[in-house]
């Protein structure tokens, strides 16, 4: 079993500030990317412009900081930002993202383990907002570093079914899981990854409304579609008979652990592994927001979690 922990920091413009206030090895690896508020997919992660040099200079500089002051002796992925600073929905180029991989491989110690692509849009080559071309590209310059440097660098991605489920209408709960199984890139691209964990979403649908009216156990999707625990198991279950075998989930909680029903739904996480699939997926990655306490309580709350 491998796991792997988010950890979070973020460019503010001027200076990086940390923002997840653990630095112990919790996980077999920490996946170092940017966040904070309207962060994550490079939305707060520095951009110095369009360049190859940019993106080598732009992830040497994140580097030092991540292996001098923030975690030093642990064991790290780092991200790949995908969206410039503060300017979603325009990506970063590809000379960019080119040279950001040979600057982090050329910073880095021993202790960077690999790359994080930090997009989360689980249909973006469909959606036309990407090229297959893109990710073999980087896929190759990652294999190339691997062999420059004698490094057996990992590339991982989390995509969200959240933007799935956005996408357009659907009328039923076969619906969803026909999608699920059809209408994502995870299928067409995994082999260029070590690890894809699917982001479900269950956990986060309708949280607001669960901690005022909790009486009931009904999560809404976009257009209606209730996001019943039934459906989190069918939705593994697919993944687990569609998807590539290096596809399986993230783990999600927050820190709104005071309320019994939360924690109860983050632990369905675990009770619909064992009821679709009969085990837990050994290899797992974790979302608990920036609280490194967040998951030792879940943890406690849960066996297996």
């Amino acid at each position: 079993m491998a796991t792997w922990g988010l950890w979070y920091y973020k460019w503010n413009g001027s200076e990086y500030e940390v923002l997840s206030d653990w630095n112990d090895q919790k996980f077999d690896y920490i996946i170092v990317t940017d966040g904070g508020e309207g962060g994550t997919e490079g939305l707060t992660t520095k951009y110095s412009g369009a360049g190859y040099n940019n993106g080598y200079n732009d992830a040497g500089e994140l580097i030092e900081k991540i292996e001098n002051q923030w975690l030093s002796g642990r064991n790290y992925i780092v991200e790949i930002p995908y969206f410039k600073y503060q300017q979603k929905p325009h990506a970063r180029d590809l000379n960019y993202w080119l040279g950001w991989i040979d600057g982090a491989a050329a910073w880095g110690s021993s202790r960077l383990k690999g790359f994080y692509w930090s997009l989360e849009n689980i249909r973006y080559i469909q959606a036309g907002e990407l090229s297959r071309y893109t990710i073999e590209a980087i896929w190759g310059r990652i294999m190339e570093n691997r062999r420059e440097y004698g490094q057996d660098y990992q590339f991982i991605w989390i995509p969200s079914l959240r933007s799935l489920f956005v996408s357009r209408y659907f009328s039923s709960e076969q619906d969803v899981l026909e999608a699920v199984a059809y209408e994502t890139d995870v299928p067409n691209i995994a082999n260029y990854f070590n690890k894809v964990f699917i982001q479900p979403g269950y956990y986060f649908a309708n949280k607001k409304m669960r901690n005022t009216e909790n009486k009931t156990k009904k999560i809404l999707l976009e257009h209606g579609i209730v996001y019943t625990y039934n459906l989190l198991v069918n939705i593994l279950r697919d993944i687990h008979k569609f998807m590539p075998s290096n596809v399986s989930i993230e783990m999600e909680v927050d820190g709104d652990l005071n309320y019994q029903a939360n924690w109860e739904y983050a632990c369905d996480y675990v009770k619909a592994q064992r009821e679709a699939l009969g085990y837990l997926w050994s290899d797992r990655a974790y979302y608990f927001d920036k609280r490194g306490n967040t998951f030792e309580e879940m943890r406690s709350h849960c066996l297996g979690w």
